[in-house]
């Protein structure tokens, strides 16, 4: 029993090369933080002798705890250098199916070597099976008790036993709170973010405060009811942002004209590289990621009721509202959220025939060709939320056959493939807006097409040759401007006039679009408006004042709305709903 806990915890020190650049730094780690070491090894003394409980088994428990570690430190890896992020608890519980649904396009021959690597780790326990002795169930329970109460002790306010010896949970900057307190511990630290604190003073009549003296939102719209798209494009940013890079083609032709022509500004969202879902959260609800765990992912995590959205807003005014994504129904629990954010349809990708990929993805010739089949098949006015998935990456060589958009730069070989790959999927978006355009430019009744980026695509190694970030990990206030950008046009076939909407996070998309379709919004989405008036950009670690200026807070003349703020949403996700009380 002794030697597996040692075992066990010396493996945390190999494994923690998984959370560092070199051999050489890991030791250096060592040397320089010998408590967060020591508590790294204890949880995997705790993870070993607990699969020696479950077992008896004591080989048999030591190889299946080394094999979950370094499946931990290579998921890690990986989430690291693709999204500069590190992994979280919910990732290894809640999006265990988007990484394998991914898996087999973001490795490539990995599979090989996972199949390898499987089959000797099996090797191995069919050997120690056998050879290994049998623990007692006296001492298999004692040691289950032991390992419980520990449990139960640490757990999740695991930060309560180590602050007292000087470790300190860094969750304002995640990498950082990795790399000094070691992966395991960073992980364990993270437990308690799952547990969402109360705003302080939290009640119905900091609710009303919130609020203020706001009317509700008037009962019905009058006049034509027009049609509302709004299409996130997967990935989608301008290329031409990129310095050191001279492009020949336009990648976005028809962007650009568009954007001269029509309503058209900057979008702000939550996440870089990744995390779609977050996007989507906070256009359709107005709420913002700036409040909640770092790496958190609403969708799976929080939205288990009913929820007030801009979905339920326009199908309050006679709306049939419909979601559609090409790809599967499950992703992100899309079926199940957009139930509670109260779409009457929702069309996956198996609702849809045969998949047309373009690329590994299927494409965005799906989307528009559903799209343009919901609007021809309504009943009444349609509000439609559509979601994009050909640009998705990874952005590996010779992912199209024709390369249309030609561009001259210093890149290295990989990295020029992977921008290759990543300009042919964004021009192929690019061409499905034309399409949209071209047909909903023949209706007779007013349309609004909204398009839009759910994030930057994941292209460190483009970014960090063009002189974009220094280091994904740790991004500037500048590097985090950037990186947080995506073009965003709104066409319509009214006679809206075109202007420059600036730069506004996702959150306060829903109200501007409210106004400008004329409908009736909530008390909750007006406070908003009043919100993006002072503070349109609001994302974690930038902020963005009424003048454009950039910075980690905002100003101290306004930390009460922005306190105003989380109180509203902390009562709508997890709160007594009082917002909806108030709005009757």
């Amino acid at each position: 029993m002794a030697w597996v806990g040692a075992l066990a915890g010396l493996s945390s020190v190999v494994i923690e090369r998984f959370n560092r650049p070199t051999v050489g730094a890991t030791l250096e780690w060592l040397a320089q933080a010998p408590l967060a070491a020591t508590c790294n090894a204890l949880l995997a003394v705790l993870l070993g002798w607990c699969l020696l409980a479950l077992t008896g088994r004591a080989v048999v428990s030591l190889l299946a705890s080394v094999g979950l570690l370094a499946l931990v430190g290579a998921a890690h890896a990986m989430k690291v250098s693709i999204l500069g992020k590190p992994l979280f608890p919910w990732d290894v519980v809640l999006q265990y199916r988007e990484a394998l649904a991914l898996l087999p396009r973001l490795t490539g021959s990995a599979w090989g070597w996972l199949g390898l690597g499987a089959a000797g780790l099996a090797t191995l326990a069919v050997v120690a099976r056998r050879a290994s002795p049998t623990l007692g169930w006296g001492a298999r329970v004692a040691l289950g008790a032991v390992v419980v109460s520990s449990c139960w002790a640490l757990f999740p306010r695991v930060d309560r036993a180590v602050v007292p010896i000087g470790i300190r949970n860094i969750f304002w900057q995640q990498v950082d709170n990795y790399r000094a307190n070691g992966l395991l511990l960073g992980l364990a630290l993270n437990a308690n973010s799952a547990l969402v604190q109360a705003p302080v003073g939290y009640d119905s009549r900091s609710v009303s405060a919130a609020l203020g003296a706001r009317r509700p939102a008037v009962a019905r719209l009058t006049g034509e009811r027009p049609t509302v798209l709004l299409v996130m494009s997967e990935s989608l940013f301008d290329p031409l942002r990129l310095p050191r890079v001279r492009f020949l083609d336009d990648p976005l032709p028809t962007l650009h004209r568009l954007q001269r022509e029509q309503l058209s500004g900057t979008l702000f969202p939550p996440v870089f590289g990744g995390g779609t879902a977050n996007t989507e959260f906070e256009v359709l609800t107005g709420h913002s990621m700036r409040f909640l765990p770092a790496g958190s992912v609403p969708y799976q995590q929080y939205l288990h009721r009913a929820h007030p959205s801009l979905a339920k807003l326009y199908a309050a005014q006679g709306y049939e509202t419909v979601a559609v994504h090409t790809f599967h129904r499950w992703f992100w629990e899309r079926e199940r959220v957009y139930q509670h954010l109260g779409f009457h349809r929702f069309v996956g990708l198996e609702d849809m025939p045969a998949a047309v990929l373009d690329g590994p993805w299927p494409s965005d010739a799906m989307l528009t060709a559903q799209i343009i089949a919901q609007f021809e098949a309504r009943r009444g006015p349609l509000f439609l939320f559509g979601v994009s998935m050909e640009a998705h990456g990874p952005y590996e060589a010779g992912r199209y056959q024709q390369q249309t958009v030609r561009f001259e730069s210093e890149l290295d070989d990989e990295a020029r493939q992977q921008l290759e790959a990543y300009l042919e999927a964004a021009n192929h978006a690019d061409r499905e807006l034309g399409a949209l355009v071209s047909y909903f430019s023949k209706v007779n009744s007013p349309v609004f097409i909204v398009f839009f980026g759910d994030h930057l695509p994941s292209l460190p190694r483009v970014f960090e040759q063009t002189g974009v970030i220094s280091s994904l990990e740790r991004p500037d206030l500048r590097q985090l401007e950037f990186l947080h950008q995506v073009p965003l046009l709104i066409w319509t076939n009214t006679r809206t006039a075109p202007r420059p909407l600036g730069g506004l996070s996702a959150s306060f998309l829903g109200p501007v679009l409210l106004e400008l379709t004329g409908t009736p919004g909530s008390r909750y989405t007006d406070f908003l408006g009043d919100v993006r008036r002072a503070l349109p950009v609001m994302v974690p670690g930038l902020v963005s004042d009424a003048e454009g200026v950039f910075s980690d807070e905002p100003p101290a003349s306004l930390r009460a709305l922005e306190e105003a703020w989380w109180t509203l949403e902390y009562d709508q996700l997890f709160g007594d709903e009082l917002v909806q009380r108030e709005e009757g």
